[in-house]
C-alpha cells in the first residue's frame, strides 16, 4: 500500500513538472532593460497595469504572459514566471490580447492587437494596432508615445513628457487609410450598405468617439 501511494505521488510530482515545463517552454525571451526615464514625466507604458494576455505567435504557437507593450520603443514586454524580471519575446509575435486591461482613451475592456499589415506613416509591419473593427473593413487603432518638451514661462524650465499620439485606420483591400471615426468617413468606407448602417447608426445612437461603440457598428456591417 506505502508503494503504491509513494508511486502515485510520484507520478503526480512528474505530471507537475512536465506540465510545468511544457508552460515555460510554450515561449522564451531575453533579458529587457525597461529604462526608468526619470527625467520624462509619465509612463511608456501601454497600461499603468501589467497584465494577463495571450500571444500568438508567427509559427501558430499560442501562450499565456502577464504584459506589457512599450510604446516608446514599440516592444511587446512580459514578465518572467520565475523571478518576474522583465523581458522581450524571442519568438516573432502575430499578435496578442489582454484581459481586463485599462487602455488609455478606450472603453474596450479586452483589447486585442494584430501586426501585420501593410506599412503606413511611419509605421511598418512590425507595428502593432489595436483591432476596433473585426472583418471585410478593419479599424485599426495604433498607439504610440512621443516625448514633448514644454516651459514653464514663469521658471524657464523645460519639462519632458510622454504624450499619447493616437490615431485610427480603415484596413480595406489590402490598403490603409488613416481616417478620423466619424459619422462622415464610416458612412463613405460603408458606401456599399450605407442606408442600412445610416439606420443601424440612428436607432443605436452610435457614439463616434466609443471604441466598443464602433466596435458593434463594425461587428454589424460586416454580418450584412
Amino acid at each position: 500500500m506505502k508503494k503504491y501511494k509513494l508511486y502515485c505521488v510520484s507520478v503526480l510530482v512528474l505530471f507537475c513538472l512536465q506540465a510545468k515545463a511544457q508552460y515555460l517552454s510554450d515561449y522564451s525571451g531575453r533579458p529587457y532593460y525597461l529604462k526608468t526615464y526619470a527625467e520624462i514625466q509619465g509612463s511608456p507604458l501601454l497600461s499603468d497595469n501589467w497584465v494577463t494576455g495571450t500571444v500568438s505567435f508567427a509559427n501558430g504557437k499560442t501562450a499565456t504572459a502577464i504584459l506589457n507593450y512599450n510604446l516608446y520603443g514599440d516592444e511587446l514586454l512580459f514578465k518572467n514566471p520565475k523571478d518576474s524580471s522583465i523581458l522581450s519575446f524571442v519568438d516573432p509575435v502575430k499578435s496578442f490580447s489582454l484581459k481586463d486591461a485599462t487602455i488609455e482613451e478606450s472603453d474596450i475592456t479586452d483589447p486585442s492587437f494584430s501586426s501585420g499589415f501593410p506599412a503606413a506613416d511611419d509605421q511598418t509591419a512590425k507595428t502593432f494596432y489595436m483591432v476596433v473593427g473585426e472583418g471585410k473593413i478593419k479599424l485599426l487603432r495604433c498607439y504610440k508615445k512621443r516625448v514633448v518638451e514644454s516651459k514653464d514661462f514663469s521658471s524657464q524650465i523645460t519639462t519632458k513628457s510622454f504624450l499619447s499620439a493616437n490615431a485610427y485606420y480603415l484596413f480595406s483591400n489590402n490598403q490603409m487609410v488613416k481616417i478620423k471615426p466619424n459619422q462622415k468617413t464610416i458612412l463613405a468606407a460603408m458606401n456599399d450598405k450605407a442606408a442600412q448602417v445610416q439606420d443601424y447608426i440612428k436607432k443605436n445612437s452610435v457614439n463616434f468617439k466609443s471604441d466598443a461603440a464602433l466596435a458593434k457598428l463594425f461587428s454589424y456591417y460586416n454580418s450584412l
